[in-house]
């Protein structure tokens, strides 16, 4: 049975429903990505030297940490093809990995660090609510285009498979037009 409060619908329907459009989506963006994971990879090996994969201890569901999977990024900015990699936004290919765990979704909230999340918790009274989904590879967006904290909190409430749909589209078609897609 389903319960419907100031949170939006809860309940096994929805989570279940949420996880397997996660799952699906995860091993698409993985088996899709392949080709390119394996050319970046011998890129980073043949221009610098050093680990290829990081975890970046994130904060994620409810505020439990876990180890987000994502390219290393070289202190001193790597080489010109680490920063391609990075503005094209293929840093965070490796946190499909993630998702297939469950310890993220495919489209969700931006992924905070420990410090971020406790500096935020200070200034947002809100700040609880973005804790109530997991952490997405693909950020919701606000009518600017951009990442916007009023349209994380509008999808935790108004999550639906719909608007998991809309936003990857969204997302894709923006990244098109985008001239930096690479947030750290």
């Amino acid at each position: 049975m389903e319960a419907t409060g100031r949170m939006g619908v809860v309940g096994p329907a929805r989570s279940v429903s949420k996880r397997m459009l996660d799952v699906l989506g995860a091993v698409l963006v993985l088996v899709f990505f392949l080709p390119v994971g394996l050319v970046m990879i011998a890129g980073i090996r043949c221009s610098r030297r050093g680990p290829i994969f990081t975890r970046v201890e994130t904060v994620g569901l409810h505020g439990r940490t876990f180890g987000r999977w994502r390219l290393y990024r070289p202190i001193e900015g790597g080489t010109l093809f680490d920063q391609v990699l990075w503005r094209a936004g293929l840093a965070d290919l490796p946190s499909a990995v993630n998702v297939i765990e469950g310890d993220m979704s495919l489209i969700g909230p931006r992924p905070h660090s420990p410090g971020q999340d406790a500096y935020l918790r200070q200034g947002r009274s809100d700040y609880a609510r973005r804790l109530e989904a997991r952490p997405g590879m693909i950020w919701p967006r606000g009518a600017e285009g951009e990442p916007s904290w009023n349209a994380e909190l509008d999808y935790v409430v108004r999550w639906s498979v719909f608007l998991d749909l809309r936003v990857a589209a969204l997302y894709a078609i923006q990244g098109l037009f985008r001239e930096e897609q690479g947030v750290d």
